[in-house]
């Protein structure tokens, strides 16, 4: 004789009746986006400062190079700056709109907001060529 032995084996799934497992997945998942974005910030941080320093190094490192080696700027004399060009060394331009005005109108120069210097340009404020 042969006995047949049919065995039925329930292959659907069924949803959690408590919720627990979701939590603690969804807290997994959490902690290793917080984790790798952490990782991205401190590595983006650590960069962008890192650039920063050697700007700052290497900006005077190139001043004091000038310095060294190169002459004086024949425009300002080494002085880094020179006499406003656009007010004249005045610190105001006088502005009428109506001719014949009874009172004189002035106002303070935009490029040098009323220091009567600016800057070198041809030794962009160094003193040095």
């Amino acid at each position: 004789k042969i006995v047949v032995v049919v065995v039925v084996v329930n292959t659907m799934v069924t949803p959690p009746n408590n919720y627990a497992d979701v939590g603690v997945s969804q807290k997994a998942a959490k902690q290793v986006l917080l984790s790798f974005f952490g990782t991205i910030a401190s590595a983006t941080f650590l960069l962008v400062g890192s650039s920063a320093a050697f700007n700052v190094v290497g900006k005077q490192l190139v001043k004091t190079n000038k310095k060294r080696t190169g002459r004086k700027c024949n425009l300002c004399d080494g002085l880094r700056f020179i006499s406003c060009g656009t007010c004249k060394g005045r610190g105001a331009l006088e502005w009428q709109p109506i001719r014949e005005a009874e009172m004189e109108r002035v106002c303070l120069c935009p490029t040098c907001s009323g220091t009567k210097m600016s800057k070198c340009l041809r030794c962009v404020g160094i003193g040095y060529l």
